[in-house]
């Protein structure tokens, strides 16, 4: 993996400190599975590449795409087909999962 491309996906302090309370170490990071398609498992993979928050996928470009979908074994095309960037927009600016449930439903899902 490109290490430039795997910094800039996990952010500057993007996971919690080694050490920190579970509770705590909840409220640094956002909860992945809100975003349609994602779940435990996926979150668990997410995480290991370093994405903790939805304003991180937010910013995803076709190569950030690339990267992570090639990480998802068994899960490929999901990024892009559940569309997790735009989800992850909505999120990042306070909107609800009502509010993403509406978009993708929009767009014809």
């Amino acid at each position: 993996a490109d290490p430039a491309l795997v910094e800039r996906l996990a952010g500057q302090g993007a996971e919690p400190a080694p050490g920190t309370p579970a509770q705590l170490a909840t409220l640094l990071r956002d909860d992945l599975k809100l975003i349609i398609g994602i779940g435990p498992a996926l979150e668990k993979l997410l995480n290991s590449v370093g994405v903790w928050h939805f304003d991180q996928m937010a910013s995803w470009k076709a190569k950030d795409i690339a990267f992570v979908d090639g990480k998802m074994e068994g899960f490929h095309g999901r990024i892009t087909r559940d569309e997790w960037v735009k989800q992850a927009k909505i999120l990042a600016k306070g909107g609800t999962v009502e509010d993403v449930e509406r978009a993708v439903k929009g767009a014809g899902n």
